[in-house]
């Protein structure tokens, strides 16, 4: 079985590799990481680079905050964007709105992917996404997807939203991905250093009574980091 960890962080690389694991998809929560994340991604080629300001972290996005991004992302075509996004229950939500926009931009003008933090904002993420031509939207990644069934519907309409699960989510969301159609279903470890991937696509497998669910699941990541 090959995996590929959708989402996870600098500070939890190390676990993510595991022997069973090909490659992560390592996120930045601000912009002091991006350069770390840099270094990382030439040193190991697992290694799939992300770079953004996530919704916690927005104060510390200083001035032309978004401009430094995109110039990042112009050096490495395979560089995606996030992790990016609002939540509900972190202070000031106009300036996550506007952090949030700024990074999106970037990636809907590069056409990078993004891995996408919300929590209990969906209602804004879905007004924002149609400011957009559908035609001009990256892939995005609804990372650690947990949301009820009217958002879902809303959501699925999107050819290019494709959503991650981590282990948390799989035991409280059987009917969600029993729903969400097998081309549009990743794994994640999120960082969590109790994560088993191997077990979370088992799962998954379970669910959609499909014993081809891995290597579904593998190719689905595989079009997430090369759409770069």
């Amino acid at each position: 079985m090959k995996i590929i960890d959708a989402h996870s962080h600098i500070d939890c690389i190390t676990h993510s590799l595991q022997p069973d694991v090909v490659g992560t998809v390592c996120c930045t929560t601000d912009e002091s990481q991006w350069p770390v994340l840099v270094d990382m991604a030439k040193q190991d080629s697992k290694i799939y680079a992300s770079f953004g300001v996530h919704p916690w972290f927005v104060e510390s996005a200083n001035s032309d905050f978004d401009k430094r991004l995109e110039q990042l992302l112009n050096l490495d075509s395979n560089y995606m964007v996030g992790e990016i996004g609002l939540d509900k229950y972190k202070p000031n939500m106009d300036k996550q709105i506007d952090v949030f926009m700024k990074q999106f931009d970037v990636a809907v003008k590069l056409n990078r992917t993004v891995c996408l933090h919300c929590v209990g904002a969906w209602d804004k993420i879905l007004h924002i996404l149609k400011q957009y031509k559908e035609s001009s939207l990256p892939i995005i990644v609804a990372h650690a997807f947990n949301t009820n069934d009217r958002v879902l519907q809303q959501l699925l309409r999107y050819d290019n939203i494709l959503f991650s699960f981590n282990k948390i989510d799989v035991y409280g969301r059987k009917c969600c991905i029993a729903d969400i159609p097998n081309n549009k279903i990743l794994v994640e470890s999120d960082g969590n250093i109790d994560s088993d991937l191997i077990k979370i696509v088992q799962l998954i497998s379970d669910i959609k009574n499909d014993t081809d669910m891995p290597n579904i699941i593998y190719k689905n990541t595989q079009g997430v980091i090369k759409n770069g």
